[in-house]
């Protein structure tokens, strides 16, 4: 293809990435979207083997409400079909397991039920994650100006005084029993970080869209890009797949535009990167190029945790187990011992999807599909490369879920397993990193990087961003990105909230 001159230009096809780019290409922009990968979507791409689907990374999707109306807005609601699931997932601990249902009522119930004692901690911790949730609806994206923090205190109190907080924090104020305690952040590591770690106010805006009903999109998060990308080719944009960006291009201190791999140089006003933060500002821009403070603030951010995943099939009729579509294994009540096990190279914080649950048509007539993540780190402790262990911690990751499937290994017909250089490779994400930077109180909402970055036109998508991880975020990361860049362009257009007053910006 030929150079050709651009309105804008995304680097990284990643939902925070694809989403912005059919945004902008539906608002009349001329987009081009360049992607490394021979496939498009990021964590969300799937990949095919032998007949079967599997999801890479996204598994379930909340806010599938308001997905859905910015895909009807797109004009290519009809590309993809969302289906709600009808639970949260189940939590396996080392004498006692809890099954946990969609609705606010219905969940904190199966908790009452099996910690009654407790009842009127439960609620007001809920009820306190549900204000943080609608407090953070009406709070700035970043405070600029510090005389303005008495008056937020005011006017948002809870918010205000949880917004340092941890997970660990808020649980040892309002429960007692350690083991409610564990049973109540189960969902850790969809955001990789133990309780002691994980921000409450991160943790709060989760569980608070999840909890209504996550929904799954029939075929694989596959076609959800895909529609995406049917609306950046209807607006006349263009995807390149096969073609990593080298360098971002400044003219006068501003974007001007890119140079692929291969000497290609395409230009535009506008530069929106998808990609990996740090590879954006060390390597496509050059930190020569940025404000000191910018690189010594970006230095001292701490990447997320990493993750080794398996993608398995069988032909046992998981089914007859009654099983939830995502069961959590913990051998330790404690979850800093669980964490201790992830440091040390073992599987912990982790999780098993019987995706053929969601979608029977994934998999082979009378095969059911699995998906096994544990969180993990980028290095082994021992030093051993983790391709060298990758069977052997399959192995024994399926191995932690015969209690749920007796006789899960033997009855394998497929496996795969991917490790943290696997996603490195596939996403260029700094130390194969899930969640973008790890998701401690010092390190959410307005503490992320803003879409507009140090240098006038180039902006950033994605987790790295002040809306941080999980499917539906990285998305309105994208709403808000292309927001920003159309107010850039000066373009007079807005996208719509479709439902702001359920889905808060991660602010301050």
């Amino acid at each position: 293809m030929s150079t050709g001159e651009w309105d804008a230009i995304v680097i990284g096809s990643g939902l925070g990435g694809v989403s912005a780019a059919a945004i902008l290409a539906h608002c009349g922009q001329k987009v081009l979207l360049c992607e490394q990968s021979e496939g498009i979507g990021g964590l969300a791409h799937a990949f095919s083997r032998d007949g079967r689907t599997f999801d890479s990374a996204i598994r379930v999707l909340a806010e599938g409400e308001m997905v859905q109306g910015l895909l009807e807005w797109l004009g290519v609601q009809d590309e993809c079909e969302l289906t709600v699931i009808d639970h949260l997932y189940r939590a396996d601990f080392p004498d006692m397991s809890v099954f946990a249902p969609t609705g606010l009522e219905e969940f904190m119930e199966a908790h009452i039920r099996l910690f009654p004692q407790e009842e009127e901690g439960i609620r007001a911790f809920f009820r306190l994650r549900r204000q943080m949730f609608l407090e953070t609806a009406q709070a700035p994206m970043r405070v600029t100006d510090p005389s303005a923090l008495g008056q937020i205190a005011e006017l948002l109190p809870t918010l205000m005084k949880y917004r340092t907080s941890t997970l660990a924090d808020v649980m040892n104020e309002y429960l007692r029993d350690p083991r409610l305690k564990a049973m109540c952040s189960a969902l850790w590591p969809y955001m990789g970080a133990p309780p002691s770690q994980l921000s409450f106010f991160a943790y709060a805006q989760f569980i608070g869209v999840l909890i209504d009903g996550p929904s799954y999109c029939k075929g694989s998060f596959q076609k959800l890009v895909d529609a995406f990308v049917v609306a950046i080719e209807r607006g006349g944009g263009t995807v390149l797949t096969g073609t990593a960006v080298e360098k971002i291009l400044l003219q006068d201190g501003r974007a001007a535009g890119v140079r692929t791999a291969d000497g290609e140089v395409f230009t535009a006003p506008v530069v929106i990167s998808n990609a990996d933060a740090r590879q954006t500002f060390e390597e496509l821009v050059g930190t020569e190029e940025l404000p000191a403070r910018f690189v010594k603030r970006l230095g001292r951010m701490k990447p997320s945790m990493s993750a080794c995943v398996v993608y398995a099939a069988t032909d046992q009729d998981l089914l007859a187990e009654n099983p939830a579509h995502e069961t959590f294994k913990y051998n330790h009540w404690d979850h800093e011992d669980t964490w201790q096990d992830v440091l040390g190279g073992r599987p912990g914080g982790m999780s098993l999807s019987v995706m053929t649950m969601l979608d029977p048509e994934l998999g082979r007539p009378g095969e059911h599909l699995l998906i096994g993540t544990a969180v993990a780190p980028y290095q082994r402790p021992d030093g051993v490369p983790w391709h060298e262990q990758k069977d052997r911690f399959a192995d024994a990751l399926l191995g932690e879920f015969e209690s749920v499937f007796p006789g899960l290994r033997k009855n394998l017909t497929f496996l795969q397993a991917g490790t943290p250089q696997t996603i490195e490779r596939f996403t260029r994400n700094h130390q194969g990193a899930t969640y973008g930077w790890a998701l401690t109180p010092n390190q959410i909402g307005g503490k992320r990087l803003a879409h507009q970055s140090p240098l006038p036109g180039l902006f950033l998508s994605g987790h790295w961003t002040e809306e941080g991880p999980a499917s539906f975020r990285v998305i309105l990361s994208g709403m808000n990105t292309a927001r920003e860049v159309l107010g850039h362009l000066g373009t007079g257009i807005d996208v719509p909230t479709f439902k702001p007053d359920d889905v808060p910006q991660l602010a301050l």
